[in-house]
């Protein structure tokens, strides 16, 4: 490092490091100095002081310095108790056994107390704190390295005289004194909020099991009322879907019923047509022969007529003839060319026209006859087709009924088949319905079980907690007790008269102080007051 052994200070005035020899000066015939290093050399020393726990290392730096730096300047002393828990707190592994760092958490050391150096400046800080030249810094030489220019020089720490036999002695005692009122502070401080954590948590935790457990019977209760009502829905919806069962078996057998009757209509309307078209085809057969009477008839009648128009023609002339023959207002000439004309008239044969006469009388009195028989036959066959087409439409009608009631019957049919299977798919839900509120309410019953037991644990617990806070009230005061031994041992440690190891009292009281604050207040008030707090 930077520091040689030839650089002396002497804080007691009583080192002489040209011989490397300690002189022990006597403060009382009875007192000598103890704790001193081992070692030949200041260095070997050093490095000695350097391996002791970081606490070990700071009280030595107070000692031997206390008189010169620290006396009154509680601010500085102060430093250094942070400076050492920082140390120990970067000791990621050894913690207060350690007692040095490597370069990097030395880098972070000084990071953290405000010293922001460069990498190039803090390895030359390092390398002028590393007064051994392991690479690794030591609380003691970061002291000795920050404190150089207050006179403070390793030699002469490594040879600073500490306590007195008798003074050691005695804070050991009060130093043990401490440690057990630390440690049982500690224990009955963790104890005290474990009780209490534990308490505030089991009479919690049995609140909520209770609350829990009524929560559980009440939501048991719901789910054996959900599961009767879904047995009960269950059960309508069975009975509906039997109903719509049957209301669709009667359906289908009424549109079956209504299909045949369809059917049974349709092929009669089918017969009938077939023989109304025959009717029709015999009704038009028997006008056609009535026509044709008809028309022979006339035909008859109308020669007849003509023969008889002839005959009275004729009849007339003869007789207009014979009139104007005999018409003695006419002359001569007219009378003799009537006379002759009525001769050739009676010359001439008139066989022919009464045998026509006769013949067409006969022949039109057959046709009137024929014609008579003709129409009493087309009006036979027409009110046959009358009656057959009367006969089909009422057999469409039946059929058109009968498609209608089949049509509805099928409409039946189908809503009823809709119903069934709504009822059907009613039942279906219905009975996952029951399924599921069966296993909710084996579900509520098992939660219920389990939350009794639950809130018999969480009693169980609570009652545990409550002697755990009564065995935590017997470890508070047990630290009471021991507080109350270090306050003892610390106010006679206090009063002796200043020696070599103020820094090692300051020190203890430091780490009274700490162990205070797990004390209760009413505790700390006594304890600060009788410790001059």
């Amino acid at each position: 490092g930077a520091l040689s052994e030839s650089d002396t200070h002497n804080p007691a005035g009583y080192i002489d490091t040209s011989t490397k020899t300690t002189k022990r000066r006597k403060s009382n015939a009875n007192e000598r100095t103890t704790m001193a290093l081992e070692g030949k050399t200041d260095q070997e020393k050093l490095k000695q002081l350097s391996s002791k726990p970081y606490k070990e290392q700071a009280v030595w730096f107070l000692n031997a310095y206390w008189n010169d730096i620290f006396k009154g300047k509680e601010d500085s002393v102060e430093e250094i108790w942070k400076w050492t828990n920082l140390f120990t707190e970067l000791d990621g592994k050894k913690k207060k056994k350690g007692c040095e760092l490597d370069e990097f958490k030395a880098h972070v050391f000084l990071e953290k107390i405000g010293k922001t150096l460069s990498v190039r400046d803090m390895r030359a800080y390092l390398k002028s704190v590393d007064i051994d030249f392991n690479k690794k810094v030591s609380l003691t030489e970061y002291l000795v390295c920050h404190f150089k220019e207050q006179g403070v020089k390793w030699q002469a720490l490594v040879n600073a005289p500490q306590d007195d036999e008798k003074a050691a002695t005695e804070r050991i005692a009060a130093q043990k004194a401490v440690a057990a009122a630390s440690e049982a502070a500690n224990i009955a401080n963790e104890a005290a909020a474990t009780a209490r954590a534990n308490a505030t948590a089991a009479t919690k935790a049995a609140k909520e099991a209770a609350e829990g457990e009524l929560l559980a019977k009440s939501e048991e209760k719901k789910a054996v009322a959900a599961e009767t009502e879904c047995a009960e829905k269950k059960a309508i919806s069975e009975e509906k879907a039997a109903q719509a069962k049957a209301t669709e078996e009667a359906a289908l057998k009424t549109a079956a019923e209504a299909k045949a009757s369809a059917e049974t209509a349709a092929a009669k309307e089918a017969d009938l047509k077939e023989a109304e078209l025959q009717a029709k085809a015999r009704a038009n057969e028997a006008h056609q022969a009535e026509n044709h009477s008809s028309k022979a008839a006339s035909e008859a009648k109308a020669a007849l007529d003509k023969v008889l128009l002839e005959e009275k023609k004729y009849k007339e002339k003869m007789a207009k003839l014979q009139k104007d023959s005999t018409n003695m207002s006419l002359g001569i000439v007219k009378r003799n060319k009537a006379a002759n004309l009525l001769d050739q008239l009676k010359s001439k044969p008139t066989l022919a026209l009464q045998t026509a006469k006769v013949t067409l009388a006969a022949a039109e009195k057959k046709a009137a006859k024929a014609l008579k028989k003709s129409e009493k036959a087309a009006k036979k066959a027409q009110d046959a087709a009358d009656k057959i087409s009367a006969a089909t439409a009422e057999a469409k009608a039946a059929r058109e009924a009968a498609d209608a009631d089949k049509a509805k019957a099928d409409d039946d049919a189908k809503k009823a088949q809709a119903d069934r299977e709504v009822a059907d798919e009613a039942q279906k839900v219905a009975t996952h319905a029951l399924i599921l509120a069966s296993d909710a309410r084996a579900s509520a019953e098992a939660t219920a079980k389990a939350a009794e037991k639950a809130r018999q644990r969480a009693d169980s617990a609570r009652e545990a907690a409550e002697e755990a806070k009564k065995s935590a009230e017997k470890t508070l005061r047990d630290a009471q007790v021991a507080m109350d031994e270090a306050e003892s041992k610390l106010k006679e440690l206090l009063a002796k008269p200043a020696g070599c190891g103020e820094g090692a009292k300051w020190w203890l009281k430091r780490e009274f102080e700490e162990a205070k604050k797990y004390m209760p207040k009413s505790k700390l008030a006594k304890l600060a007051k009788n410790v001059g707090q």
